[in-house]
């Protein structure tokens, strides 16, 4: 589905939308329409960003976005958190121009209801990630969760209700 069909979809329905982003380097949106649960990849560009966010929007809409850290682990590359500071004060500046109703989450206050046990029931990053996709996939079989989109789809069920 695209956008433009998404947003006439919406619009027609008058339905509230609830979009969720996971803002890092490799995150993405999820959003609820009339037709279901809809993902995309992190827009690269200030004015994609915007052109989604934009499209996206119907009365009443919201944005949940995750709240990052002020410090990170040594082993996170510098250039990553960069990115992810950028995405994040793009999203929500987008998103208050365009009038959504703005929502930071933590990471632990949507990931806790899955109870999948933290990152520290992990060896890894990676295999956090993972455990979070797989999470993901098994609330949405129909959907194609990706290591990219699992965050925001997540989110998204906090969002919804989720463990709330």
């Amino acid at each position: 589905m695209s956008v433009e069909e998404i947003y006439q979809s919406t619009n027609m329905n008058k339905t509230k939308s609830i979009i969720a982003v996971d803002p890092g380097v490799g995150g993405g949106f999820a959003v609820n329409t009339p037709d279901g649960i809809v993902l995309f990849k992190m827009p690269e560009s200030l004015p994609d960003i915007c052109a989604l966010i934009n499209q996206l929007k119907v009365a009443n809409s919201e944005l949940w976005i995750e709240e990052l850290p002020n410090f990170v682990s040594p082993m996170t590359k510098s250039s990553s958190m960069a990115v992810l500071h950028r995405n994040l004060g793009r999203v929500e500046a987008a998103a208050y121009a365009y009038g959504y109703a703005l929502h930071r989450v933590a990471p632990k206050v949507w990931q806790a209801p899955l109870g999948l046990g933290g990152k520290a029931s992990c060896k890894d990053y990676s295999e956090w990630k993972r455990k979070l996709k797989a999470k993901a996939q098994e609330l949405y079989p129909h959907l194609d969760v990706t290591l990219k989109n699992c965050d925001a789809l997540l989110i998204l069920h906090y969002a919804q209700g989720g463990g709330r």
